[in-house]
């Protein structure tokens, strides 16, 4: 019996829960604006350096319609459907 654990249950609790944290930062940013609560605030300032690496790239391409951000929403069930992926791949892995 091996001492050694293989990467693939760490990599896939860190998957879970890595993007899980991106996604509850995502949805804390979106209600923190909802309530006019803006970047002044340590906590949103931490909120907003950690989505924005994600949210960015999409904002440049979709540009909002009105008072709605497209590239949240977009941004939102993209990394929902890449953890998914990632998830079943590791598990069909046989990890």
């Amino acid at each position: 019996m091996p001492l050694i654990t293989p990467p693939f249950p760490i990599l896939s609790f860190l998957v879970k829960y890595g993007i899980g944290i991106i996604i509850l930062s995502m949805l804390i940013r979106a209600i923190a604006s909802w309530f006019r609560i803006d970047e002044r605030f340590a906590f949103i300032r931490f909120l907003a350096h950690i989505t924005d690496p994600f949210i960015s790239p999409v904002r440049r391409i979709v540009p909002p319609v009105g008072f709605i951000d497209l590239s949240f929403i977009i941004t939102l069930f993209l990394l929902i459907i890449m953890s998914q992926l990632l998830q079943q791949a590791l598990l069909s892995s046989g990890w």
